[in-house]
């Protein structure tokens, strides 16, 4: 594919679309945060329900019990009750009959995202952002939906998949990811607001993950698994309301001149394939491999994560899980944000990120050779600051584009993170079942190594890459008057005003990660 050809952009038109940056936009950053954790705290707390709703109705099948799954689950976790070898087998058996499950419903959520946020994201930089929080929430309504109904009526589990494909088929959480990334870099400068402005947003992601995680636990624990997902489709209805009625536009919706999906799949992809200027796109297809490779690691250890807890030795019961979920949220939460505004006014984050990668490997490494509730708990600890090194990437990728390619790069993450997640998911669930009855911890194993090999490529990019003029290194800056606003115009000026300062006198070259 040729390079990408570049509109000339005015202040009139593609300056983004973006509204004008001199406001503070402080009450859409709020806005936009309660959103997030809205959705987040209902949305991410499925997985949790599902495997354990999953795993429960077939240890009732492999107990001849029919009833037990739609009230609230045993107090003891069943594969403590017996220690009987065919006990074991029993065991090996839901564990696996779980996985295949799970796998599926995992497929079906992850692969359609990937054709949807090829093209939405570059069309909400026409049409707004507002589609991009819409669309994902009314999908996991509809997820719900079809599961209050299987659990309610105690419907065949392929039911499931139905509503998990219309979730997916709306974008689901990626694209619901995508629009708070492409909003929080509308709302903030170029340089270091920008950084944590979006480290924020996944701290957002994190602290609602752990609100989620507990409340789940709780509620499967107390009330069966009938209410929670009624409670968590309470709180989407609430999000879709602000986002309707609250939510301020940051996109000036302009005529898309190419309705063409082949137009807008270009325009998405074409930072990574654009020879024009070969070093930058060197530090963007790193970019995008060193974040390949952390989701298809992030989405297999989560996918498996609730799964290995249910099992031996820790047989831990939805209270525990919920624990431990909110625990290791919250802690790598408050590391990373700590790393963040501390850490970065003494080495360059991307130092942060790498050495986060290596810790995240040794928690990796520590959790597939746990064996006591202790190692367990330690996980999070030695993880501490792993959470950093994706929105980092996320953060040097917005910063190497125009204000107008926003939802275009952050789509191109999105579509990246559904298909590796797809893979890693797929992959690790699979490895897993096929690893219970030998080593159960293998797949985290695996999974550090993937890490490593982030790992490794980062370092060799920071290493390799020229520090030379035109190059600007993530670092937080004192101060952001030279960040972009609408007198910075992106290869182009604005008519009649010849003196105005264009975007390449400021910071045209590539981020080096």
């Amino acid at each position: 594919m040729g390079s990408v050809e570049q509109p000339d952009v005015t202040l009139n038109e593609n300056h983004g679309n973006v509204q004008e940056n001199s406001k503070s936009y402080i009450k859409e950053r709020i806005i936009s945060s309660v959103v997030l954790m809205l959705y987040m705290c209902a949305n991410i707390s499925a997985v949790p329900v599902f495997t354990q709703y999953i795993h429960s109705r077939y240890a009732d099948v492999y107990s001849n019990d029919t009833n037990s799954s739609t009230t609230s689950p045993s107090k003891q976790s069943p594969c403590v009750s017996n220690t009987s070898e065919e006990t074991d087998e029993i065991q090996v058996l839901v564990q696996q009959s779980t996985s295949f499950e799970i796998l599926k419903l995992s497929l079906c959520v992850q692969i359609p995202p990937v054709i949807v946020n090829m093209v939405v994201g570059s069309y909400s930089d026409h049409i707004g952002r507002k589609m991009l929080f819409i669309l994902p929430l009314v999908g996991s309504v509809f997820k719900y939906v079809v599961f209050i109904l299987v659990v309610k009526y105690h419907l065949n589990l392929n039911f499931l998949i139905l509503g998990v494909l219309l979730d997916g088929f709306s974008g689901s959480s990626s694209t619901f990811v995508l629009a708070n990334m492409a909003y929080a870099a509308d709302v903030t400068k170029t340089h270091a607001t920008r950084t944590l402005a979006i480290v924020i947003a996944d701290s957002s992601v994190s602290v609602a993950i752990a609100l989620g995680q507990l409340m789940t636990g709780l509620l499967i624990e107390n009330l069966g698994f009938f209410y929670p997902p009624i409670i968590n489709t309470g709180l989407i209805l609430l999000a879709i309301a602000i986002v309707t009625f609250g939510l301020t536009e940051t996109v000036k919706k302009t005529e898309v001149k190419e309705l063409s999906p082949i137009v807008h799949f270009k325009k998405v992809f074409g930072f990574y394939v654009n020879k024009s200027q070969d070093n930058k796109r060197c530090i963007f297809i790193a970019c995008l491999v060193v974040y390949a490779l952390m989701s298809i690691g992030y989405n297999g250890k989560y996918t498996i994560e609730t799964l290995y807890q249910l099992g031996r030795p820790f047989c831990w019961n939805p209270v525990q899980i919920g624990y431990y979920g909110a625990y290791s949220t919250v802690f790598q939460t408050l590391s990373g944000l700590v790393a963040i505004k501390m850490g970065s006014a003494c080495v360059r984050v991307e130092v942060l990120a790498v050495t986060g990668i290596f810790l995240l490997m040794g928690s990796l490494i520590l959790e597939g050779l746990a064996t006591t509730d202790v190692m367990l708990y330690s996980v999070p600890f030695v993880a501490s600051i792993g959470a950093v090194s994706v929105p980092v990437t996320r953060s040097v990728l917005s910063r190497m584009v125009a204000a107008h390619e926003q939802g275009a790069i952050f789509s191109s993450m999105a579509t990246v993170d559904t298909l590796c997640g797809a893979v890693g998911s797929s992959a690790f669930t699979s490895l897993y079942s096929a690893t219970i009855d030998t080593m159960r911890g293998m797949a985290f194993l695996v999974i550090a190594a993937v890490m490593f090999m982030a790992a490794m490529i980062k370092i060799v990019v920071i290493v390799k890459s020229p520090r030379q003029q035109g190059y600007v290194l993530l670092q937080s800056p004192p101060e952001d008057e030279d960040a972009q606003s609408p007198e910075c115009i992106q290869d182009g000026n604005i008519p009649g005003e010849e003196n105005k300062t264009t975007c390449s006198d400021i910071d045209k070259g590539p981020v080096i990660i």
